[in-house]
This record gives C-alpha cells, sequence and structure tokens, in this order.
C-alpha cells in the first residue's frame, strides 16, 4: 500500500464540535470477545463523569466529577491536500471528529483518566486509496486566567482507505491519562482537549553524541 504523500493542514473550525479519533476499534483478537460491543458503549454512554473506584478501596472524602472532553478550538478538521494552489480540486482528504467520551479512576491520589474520540476521513476529489497517519493531541489543560498543561499527548494513528471507499471511520482511545488529582474546587477548571495536530507529525530530531576527547597516549 503506498503512503499517501500531501500536505497536511488544520483549517480553521468553528470552536464546541464533538471530537475523534483515530485507531480500528475492530482489530482485538478472537481471544477478546465483545472488545467492539464495549467500545460502542464507551463512546454511546460518552463514558462516565463520576470516577470509578476500585473494589475494596475505601469511598473518597469527597465526590468529584471527571473533567470534560472539548474539541480545541481550530482543531476539529484536517485538511490533506496536493501540491499546487489550494482549491476545492485539490482536496485528497479530509478529516472529521464525532464523539467523545471519557472515564475517571482515582488510584492513590491520583486521577487516570480514560478518553476516546471517534473521527472520520472523508474522500476529496483528489483523493484515492492509500494510507495515512492521522496526527491526533490530548491534553488535560487546568484553565484560569493563566492556563496550565498538565499533560499532553500526541498519537500518530494509521488509517488505510481502499479502492472506491468514500470515507472511512477511526477511533483513538488513550486509557492512562494520568495526572495528581488536586483538590475537587480546582479539578472543576480541569478541561481535556482533543483534535488535530500536524506537530505529532514531526519526528524527533536525533540526539547528537558528545565527542569524547581522545587520551594522550
Amino acid at each position: 500500500m503506498r503512503k499517501i504523500a500531501g500536505l497536511i493542514v488544520l483549517s480553521i473550525a468553528v470552536a464546541g464540535c464533538s471530537a475523534g479519533g483515530v485507531r480500528d476499534a475492530s482489530s482485538g483478537s478472537e481471544s477478546s470477545p465483545g472488545i467492539t460491543d464495549r467500545i460502542s458503549s464507551f463512546f454511546s454512554t460518552g463514558g462516565s463523569s463520576r470516577p470509578q473506584r476500585p473494589a475494596g478501596q475505601p469511598p473518597l472524602e469527597e465526590e468529584i466529577d471527571c473533567p470534560s472532553v472539548t474539541v480545541r478550538e481550530g482543531a476539529s478538521t484536517l485538511t490533506v491536500r496536493t501540491g499546487g494552489e489550494p482549491s476545492a480540486m485539490t482536496l485528497r482528504y479530509q478529516g472529521t471528529i464525532g464523539r467523545t467520551a471519557r472515564e475517571c479512576k482515582v488510584v492513590a491520589r491520583t486521577l487516570q483518566m480514560k478518553v476516546g474520540m471517534e473521527g472520520r476521513i472523508i474522500m476529496g476529489p483528489a483523493g484515492g486509496a492509500g494510507s495515512l497517519d492521522v496526527p491526533l493531541r490530548f491534553a488535560v489543560v487546568r484553565e484560569g486566567p493563566q492556563p496550565v498543561t498538565v499533560i499532553t499527548k500526541t498519537y500518530r494513528v494509521p488509517v488505510t482507505i481502499t479502492a472506491g471507499a468514500s470515507n472511512v471511520p477511526f477511533v483513538q482511545i488513550d486509557e492512562d491519562l494520568t495526572f495528581p488529582l488536586p483538590a475537587a474546587q480546582e479539578l472543576e477548571s480541569y478541561v481535556v482537549y482533543v483534535g488535530f495536530d500536524p506537530e505529532a507529525l514531526k519526528r524527533p530530531e536525533p540526539r547528537r553524541r558528545r565527542a569524547v576527547p581522545r587520551r594522550k597516549g
């Protein structure tokens, strides 16, 4: 399968649209029956707004809400074009975001979040069969006069488009967005932002080895 070479850019989008992600939800093995149903249930219910406590762990002294998930402004649409002047006819693929979901679990005064997003790659006039990596970012941010990024992760999710397909769905789920559990009042300002981010496609530069001076013999 050839690799799609195209210019990937973020289009200006309206804030507040729902979010989506990218991994084949049906890639589980036969030894894990019901995995597709569990993923569907996760998104259909939106996850849980209340943290789940492991069996045997005493109840928390205070009930807390699981941070909400929203699509970051300007990151709800992905555009893949051919070279040349941008136009409707140079559009190869467009990525959109659908449902989001989250669950929380409190363990040893840390909050472990499971965050998922669904999305779709839509074929454009210049599109065709092939494969591409969809760049995504999940970030937990403490909002306020001076927002603070608590944790952020990027993903390169492979998507394969077969001949004749007009669109392809994708799913990305991160089961380990973990950070120290703040006070309940402070946690109210926490938001999980999701969206497309071309920075995720950039490979880190290799570290240069420090030259070791030779010993004089």
